[in-house]
């Protein structure tokens, strides 16, 4: 079972990165500080990182971060919920 980690906005829920199989939370952290736009308005101190485990997730569904209770939940797209993928990536469009 591998851990993804969840990097978000601590003010809003928002998901800003997704680091699957980083080796822990700091490692994810800094994702989220090399990938975040060179212009957003966020600090150090509003990023936090949960840890949530692939088999947990319906590929189906749209998420965000309750940010009082620290865990995922449904969100439409509206109010900032986005979709995760894991498994394997579908060959078939490249002729494998």
């Amino acid at each position: 079972m591998t851990t993804t980690y969840v990097t978000f906005d601590t003010r809003s829920g928002q998901i800003l990165i997704v680091h699957h199989g980083a080796a822990d939370a700091t490692e994810a952290r800094k994702g989220a500080q090399y990938s975040r736009q060179p212009d957003a308005k966020i600090g150090d101190e509003h990023i936090g990182v949960i840890p949530v485990f692939s088999e947990a997730i319906d590929n189906e569904k749209l998420y965000k971060v309750d940010v009082g209770n620290k865990v995922l939940v449904a969100a439409s797209a509206e109010h900032g919920g986005v979709g995760f993928g894991f498994g394997e990536a579908d060959r078939s469009s490249r002729g494998a």
